[in-house]
Order: C-alpha cells, then structure tokens, then sequence
C-alpha cells in the first residue's frame, strides 16, 4: 500500500518526465549548419591600352658646306635616274686629264675590234688594261695610233650618242679637253648601264677600270671598286670619276699639296681622300630621300 508521501513523490517524478519530454519536442537544439561550397570570387582582368613606340627618326647626316668652294666640287646621280645628277660646289677648270683614257679606250674598242672586245688580241687587251689601272700614257698613245682616222670623232661621236652635246674629244692632247663633272658623271652612268658603245664593251671597261694599288686614294679609300683618275702638275685639278654605292661619282680638287705618282706627274692626294669622304656623307644623305 502506498503512502501519501508515494504518491505525490511518483506524481512529482511524473510532472517532471512529462515537462522534459515537452522541452525536446517544443524546442528541439538547432543542427550545426552546413556548409555550402562558394563559387571563388574572381576579379576582372585589368584591360591595358598598347601604345607602338614613336619610330625614332634616321638622323640627317651633318654635310659639309662646298657651296661656293672654287677648289672642291661633287657631282653624283644615282645609276636609276641618271639625268638627277647634283653638283655642289665649283672648280673652275675641268680638265679631263687621264679620266678621258676611258674615252680613249671606248674608241679603241668600237674603232678597232668593232665594238667587241673579244675580238682584241692578248696584246691590245693589255693596251686597254694598262691604260686603265696604271693610267699607263704609254699604252694610250699606242690606242690612240691604232684608231683610223684619229681618235677624236669617234670619242665625240660616243659623247654624242649618250647625250653629252657640250664635249668635244680632239685627236691629239685629249686629257686638256674641258670635261664637266656633270657630264662625267652621265658618262659614268651610262657605262653602268651599258649604253658606252654597247654593253658587252662597257661592262668590260668598267670592270678594267681597277687602279692599281698606288693609284687606290680617293674613291677607292671608301669603297669604289671601278674608278679612273686623272692629274698632272701641283697646280692643276686632280679629279676621279667612277661608281659608288649605286651612284655615278666625279670629283674634282685644286688644293694641294701634290705628290708625285707612279708616272712622274702629280696629283693632290690628301685633297680628294677628303673629298671622296665628303662625297660619301653626301650619297647616305642622298639616299635617305
């Protein structure tokens, strides 16, 4: 039999069971969150503007002054336009001097192998070979004699043929005929482009047309492979006609001093490696137009 004291302490253990059971079912514990994977948070990629560098101008190579000089004077054109032919400064005289024992030699070659060169014999061939590197007077006198007719109406005839109407070529003393720089240099020019007789003889003069080594100054001290010069005494011109980085070239000089060269006469050597130098600025500026 149960007491009181039973009684209301199972009615009390009751009470306390039933207000657990309503605690879990009224407020349950809340379950730890899941976590839930994030896209990566990505940054827009920095957009750049390109800027192309400035191209850096080809400086203008500094050139000498020759306008006026009366001792120095350049003349060039280049090989694909010869009739642009510029002259800068102004040497009074011209003489031709040994520049015209090319002319001599083209006459030779028309005159006396009718314009081919094969034709010459060994020994006319170092005629023209002598004439042309050692500038030996020696083997033009005997071109010369060798010429019907004498030398000067064939030489002006080719003059004439590549447009040169100021030229005249006498038969005898040839070298003191007045021979511009202009019209040396479209003499030049029409060598290169084998219109001097024809070109089988004109690419063969020009590829005689090698100084020899003592004769080498000027145009050869800055890269011209076929030249041919022309001097006589301390106090006249030296001069040089020839091609040049793909330009036809004359210069001529009176300012000495003169040394004496391999045929006793004398030619103003430190002159015109000077001007064969200033020539050369002149073409690289020439050429950046």
């Amino acid at each position: 039999m149960k007491t009181q004291a039973s009684r209301g302490l199972a009615a009390t253990s009751t009470a306390a069971a039933v207000l657990i059971l309503g605690a879990c079912a009224t407020d349950p514990q809340p379950s730890p969150p899941v976590p839930v994977p994030s896209s990566p948070v990505t940054s827009p990629s920095p957009t750049y503007r390109t800027f192309s560098p400035e191209p850096t101008p080809t400086p203008t190579p500094t050139l000498p002054d020759l306008k006026g000089d009366t001792r120095n004077a350049i003349a060039f054109a280049p090989l694909e336009d010869p009739q642009r032919v510029k002259v800068i400064g102004d040497v009074e005289t011209a003489n031709a001097w040994s520049t015209s024992k090319v002319l001599v030699a083209a006459a030779f070659v028309q005159e006396v192998a009718g314009g081919d060169p094969r034709a010459l014999d060994p020994y006319e061939r170092s005629l023209v070979r002598r004439a042309l590197t050692a500038s030996d007077m020696d083997a033009l006198l005997e071109m010369r004699g060798r010429i019907p007719g004498g030398s000067g109406p064939p030489m002006t005839a080719i003059l004439r043929s590549i447009g040169d109407d100021d030229t005249t070529a006498p038969s005898i003393r040839e070298g003191s005929m007045y021979w511009s720089l202009r019209n040396q240099v479209r003499f030049m020019a029409a060598l290169a482009n084998g219109e001097v007789v024809n070109d089988r003889t004109s690419a063969y003069l020009l590829r005689t047309m090698r100084p020899i080594e003592e004769h080498s100054w000027g145009l050869g001290q800055v890269g011209a492979k076929n030249f041919k010069g022309g001097w006589l005494e301390p106090y006249t011109e030296t001069r040089q006609m020839g091609i040049l980085d793909g330009y036809a070239v004359a210069i001529i000089t009176t300012a000495g001093p003169a040394e004496v060269q391999t045929d006793g006469d004398s030619a103003h050597v430190r002159a015109i490696n000077r001007l064969a130098r200033t020539l050369k600025k002149y073409l690289a500026a020439d050429a950046l137009r």
